[in-house]
């Protein structure tokens, strides 16, 4: 079960780390896609609506867009394969999620579905590998959607892949990749004023560092500790204030006990204590992975019917406990963002 949700491990996504990993031909992409972001085009940029001086071709009809290195001037300059762009129909194709706009610190996010082959049909599209690989490299991608409203296309810009469920098959997009998000860190793996000056300081170079931390043998030292240090942070505060008790289960064995984030992007409010709930460690995952989800208001716990009849059936439809001090609750805000999440997938799925 540990393997239903996938989260990119990078700690420091950033533009600049991604163009020295990708081919030279997506410096111009990116920058169009940046140049563009909340305008609407009338239809996808290729063919005779290809941008002038951007010489990879930027998206295609089947969703996510990989381009074919063998036809780049560069060749791929001898770097991995990677996704450039993905587009949305909505809901008409797949079951692509809408656009949650988060006005606390700016940014985005969009429940991406991979691309599913037809009964019968071998499969020899390998988009789902590609775009894979731009979570695990820390690599993003320009994100377009289907406008409903005015026709054509909404560019939302550029995007980092945060997350894969492989459960509901999707993948999690984060944006808008720009200079403002960037210089408020809304793509690192902890937030800056959460930190000491000197251990901001050290962040702050490490973020325009070319080679990032992954070759940086103290850049991931100090990474680790920090990471340690945080998560034990809000693991602590989660038991303080769920007295030390699953919130679902009543398991009372501090050791089987984990923090789990109702909303776990990144971003500005990801480790307060309201966006938490002390979970043990199976029910975490089942979280995670959408097939379990917490009423907003009422905190009544949902199952998806692919986990009916199982051994969680008795915490259907109870109330979860939680916290006696009413400001350390979890907020009926977040939990209804995971919740709406866990009826679209399960409704698209009857």
């Amino acid at each position: 079960m540990s393997d239903i949700v996938i989260d990119c491990t990078i700690n420091f996504l950033s533009l600049k780390r991604a163009l020295g990993m990708t081919p030279p031909e997506f410096a111009a992409a990116y920058a169009w896609f940046q140049e563009h972001e909340g305008s609407t085009i009338p239809r996808l940029p290729i063919g005779d609506d290809a941008p002038r001086g951007v010489e990879v071709k930027m998206a295609s009809q089947r969703g996510i867009h990989h381009p074919n290195y063998r036809q780049l001037p560069s060749k791929g300059a001898g770097n991995p394969a990677y996704a450039l762009s993905v587009h949305s129909e909505g809901q008409r194709y797949y079951a692509d999620k809408d656009v949650i706009f988060r006005p606390e610190d700016g940014t985005w996010t969009l429940d991406y579905q991979e691309h599913a082959t037809a009964e019968g049909k071998r499969d020899t599209d390998k988009s789902n590998e590609f775009l894979m690989r731009n979570l695990e490299d820390g690599i993003p991608v320009g994100v377009m959607v289907r406008d409903k409203t005015r026709g054509g296309y909404k560019v939302l810009g550029l995007a980092f892949v945060e997350l894969y469920n492989a459960e509901t098959g999707t993948f999690t997009l984060h944006g808008p990749v720009n200079a403002r998000t960037e210089l408020q860190g809304s793509f690192l793996g902890f937030q800056m004023d959460e930190l000491t000056n000197a251990q901001s300081k050290r962040a702050r170079q490490l973020c325009v560092a070319d080679f990032g931390e992954e070759k940086d043998p103290e850049a991931r030292r100090f990474v680790r500790a920090l990471q340690r240090e945080r998560q034990s942070k809000f693991r602590q505060s989660l038991i303080a204030a769920y007295s030390g008790t699953c919130a679902v289960s009543s398991t009372d064995v501090v050791d089987a006990l984990q923090a789990a984030h109702i909303d776990p992007y990144r971003g500005r409010r990801s480790q307060v204590v309201q966006n938490g709930i002390l979970l043990r460690a199976d029910i975490h995952l089942l979280y995670d992975a959408n097939l379990i989800a917490i009423e907003p208001e009422t905190h009544v716990l949902r199952l998806a019917d692919a986990i009916r009849g199982s051994v969680y059936e008795q915490y259907a439809g109870r109330a979860i406990m939680t916290p006696k001090d009413q400001e350390l609750r979890p907020s009926d805000e977040l939990l209804n963002r995971h919740y709406e999440q866990f009826i679209a997938t399960w409704s698209h799925a009857a």
